[in-house]
Formats: C-alpha cells, sequence, structure tokens
C-alpha cells in the first residue's frame, strides 16, 4: 500500500459502490459539453429564440444550479476495487470519444461563424459557446494527457489546440504535480491573489516552465529541443495548422473567431486552476524540501453535476495522491478542505475577488487554524490580510 493510500476516504466502509455503480452510465454525460454549440443551435431551431447562440453560458448557469439541487455525492470505490473499475475499456472510450465530438462541433461552428447569416450579436454567442465547449474539453485532455498510452497522449494535444494550450499536458505532469500547493507553483493561486493577477502569471509561468522542461528533458537524453519530440512545441504546431486549415476552407475572416473562442477557453481553464490549491501551503521539511502533497493540499468538491462534466477533477486531492489514477475510480476525501458549490459556481466567482474572499479566505483560514504562515499567502498582500485576520480574531 502507498503512503497515499493510507489516507482513506471518511466514507469508506459507508458509502463504496460496486464497478457497475449508478455512476456508470452518466459519464456519457461528458459528451454534452463538446457539442453545446450544434446544442445551441437545435434549441434555437426548435424556439426560434437566437438567445440559445449564447447556449454555452446558459449550460454553466445550468450546471451551478443543477449543483445546488442534486448536491453532494461522496460515494466512493473500495480501494479493493479500484483496478478492477480501471481495467474497464468502457470507461478509457468513454473519455477518448471526447476529442471526435469536438472536432465535428469546432469544424460545424467555424462553417456557421463565416457562413451562417448570423447577426453580430448571435455570432459573438455561437464563438463564446464554442470557447466554452473547448475550455471543458481541456479538463478531458488532462485526463487522458495523464495515461502513458500514446494514444491518449496524442488525443490530449488535439483537444488542447483550439485555446492554444498544448504546452498544459508538459507543464501541468511535470510543472505542477511536482510543486503543487508551494509557492513556487505558478499554477497555485494565493492569499489575496485576485483572478486577474494571477492569470497572467500562470499563463506567462506555464509556457516558461513546458519549455524548460523540455528543453532540460531532452538535454539530458542529447537531443535538441528544436525537435519533434519536443512535446510541447509538436503540441503547440497543432493550432496554427488546425487554424491555417480552417482559414484556407473558410476564409481568413474565421481567424478572429477562433482565436476569441480560444482565449475564452483557456481563460476557463486558469479560472479552475486557480480555484484548486487556492491558499493552500505545504510546509518545508527540515531537509528544506517540500513535505508529499496530502488530501489537505486541494480544494475538493463533489458536487455532482460538476464532477461527472470535469471527469471527476473536483475530487482532486485523490487526483494528486495517485495522478495516473483513472476518473471513475478517484475517491471522495471528508478530509480535505471542501468547497461550497461545484467548480461551475466556484469558477465563476473568481471573476468577481470581494465575493470569491467572502466566500473561501474564512474557510482557508480555518483549516489553517488561524496561522496566516500556513497559507501560500500573495507577498503584497500579506500585511493587509495579517492586520484583518488579526482584527476578525479580536471581535467580540
Amino acid at each position: 500500500m502507498s503512503h497515499a493510500e493510507t489516507f482513506l476516504p471518511s466514507n469508506h466502509n459507508s458509502q463504496t459502490h460496486s464497478m457497475y455503480g449508478a455512476k456508470r452510465w452518466l459519464w456519457l454525460m461528458g459528451f454534452i459539453p463538446p457539442a453545446l454549440p450544434v446544442f445551441g443551435y437545435l434549441l434555437v431551431q426548435a424556439t426560434g429564440w437566437p438567445l440559445f447562440y449564447w447556449f454555452g453560458p446558459i449550460f454553466i448557469l445550468s450546471v451551478v444550479l443543477i449543483d445546488f439541487i442534486v448536491g453532494v455525492d461522496k460515494s466512493s470505490y473500495a480501494v479493493s476495487e479500484i483496478a478492477a473499475v480501471e481495467n474497464e475499456s468502457y470507461y478509457r472510450w468513454v473519455a477518448n470519444l471526447v476529442m471526435p465530438i469536438q472536432y465535428g462541433s469546432l469544424i460545424w461552428s467555424a462553417w456557421m461563424l463565416v457562413h451562417g447569416g448570423l447577426n453580430a450579436f448571435d455570432t459573438l454567442g455561437l464563438a463564446a459557446t464554442l470557447g466554452i465547449a473547448n475550455g471543458i474539453c481541456i479538463t478531458n485532455a488532462h485526463e487522458i494527457g495523464h495515461k502513458p498510452e500514446k494514444l491518449e497522449r496524442w488525443l490530449a494535444k488535439f483537444v488542447l489546440a483550439p485555446t492554444f494550450f498544448g504546452h498544459f499536458t508538459t507543464e501541468h505532469n511535470g510543472g505542477h504535480h511536482v510543486w503543487a500547493a508551494t509557492p513556487e507553483d505558478f499554477s497555485s493561486a494565493r492569499m489575496g491573489e485576485s483572478f486577474y493577477v494571477y492569470f497572467p502569471r500562470t499563463l506567462i509561468g506555464g509556457i516558461r516552465e513546458a519549455w524548460t522542461l523540455e528543453k532540460q528533458r531532452l538535454a539530458r537524453r542529447g537531443m535538441s529541443h528544436w525537435s519533434w519530440r519536443n512535446d510541447a512545441l509538436s503540441a503547440w504546431i497543432v493550432t496554427p495548422v488546425l487554424f491555417a486549415g480552417l482559414a484556407a476552407w473558410l476564409g481568413w475572416s474565421v481567424l478572429p473567431w477562433l482565436i476569441l473562442q480560444g482565449f475564452i477557453g483557456l481563460t476557463m481553464l486558469e479560472m479552475v486552476n486557480y480555484v484548486q490549491h487556492y491558499g493552500l501551503l505545504r510546509a518545508k521539511r527540515r531537509d528544506g524540501r517540500y513535505q508529499p502533497c496530502e488530501p489537505r493540499h486541494s480544494w475538493n468538491s463533489s458536487h455532482l453535476a460538476t464532477n461527472i462534466m470535469l471527469y471527476h477533477l473536483p475530487r482532486h486531492s485523490d487526483h494528486h495522491a495517485h495522478p495516473m489514477r483513472h476518473y471513475q475510480a478517484l475517491r471522495h476525501f471528508e478530509e480535505a478542505p471542501q468547497l461550497p458549490t461545484g467548480y461551475a459556481g466556484m469558477s465563476l466567482a473568481t471573476l468577481i475577488p470581494p465575493l470569491w474572499s467572502r466566500i473561501v479566505d474564512p474557510v482557508l483560514v480555518a483549516h489553517a487554524e488561524g496561522d496566516l504562515d500556513r497559507i501560500n499567502v500573495h507577498p503584497p498582500a500579506k500585511a493587509r490580510l495579517a492586520r484583518r485576520w488579526a482584527a476578525a480574531r479580536s471581535a467580540p
């Protein structure tokens, strides 16, 4: 048994379910996000309401509502069941079929953006919906990009291409999983750091990290980093090839819409990244190295709707304990800090920093037992936060 297996979910004995559990068929709902533009168009045709070209934002708000209504699902597989459920090919192909659906939706949407006869408002709505679809699909790339099979690794590159985020797998696997919940991690948001400060830091830092990691890896093998073997570089190349192909077919007028939707998609990813480790801090040991990443170093949410749409990504503690573990087997940890709602709602809250701080900071401070030295604090905000929480402790 690994060190991480000692952190068993508190519901481990009472809420396990078999490999043919209730959620087995719910995972097929993961096919909905990549097809959001098509669903929106069908609703426009069925109702006559062009508002449904904005189906992407409507869908996100609907998931927020469903998370509140349906609530939390804490059920987990027993450790003894995990190997069997991970070997079921059904789950692998559910994840792998996202990319073909995504690309069918992308190609159709690109055609509609140019030749669909839409007015400016409807065109903007369709571009936003396409961006949201591709942004949600990044969670699929996250899942399959952790797997050792070559098919999954290449599928991840194509899933990431519409959002210019081909370097994600390299940076995430080799950087974030090493430094998560430390000041050194570009993807771990700090307490007091607004999303708008975090966004450029993580975006630029992630690109640099991916390039550095591949440069070092290839140097150890005696190879040039200017090579197709550079995983970040080969993934980046897919984006201009894809966009150039669509522009050659549809005309260059499609490019601004492709760029806009890509920016929306990568912004959605960074909103989720902001949530996952906000303010959480791994302590340093006597030898100067950080302690292993434990359940308490990731924010968790087991709200059913968001977890189904994001391949259990919100069960983030088990993912960091077992990065290669398949999505269907990830477990709930009661011991981890819990978000009040699913990733959909919490991601939207990141866009309003005062609201985010009001919701999350008290939970974070309580998790650290009031000790700001146990929190990953944004350096420019440290004095302000120390005064604020000192005053809060002294208040009657």
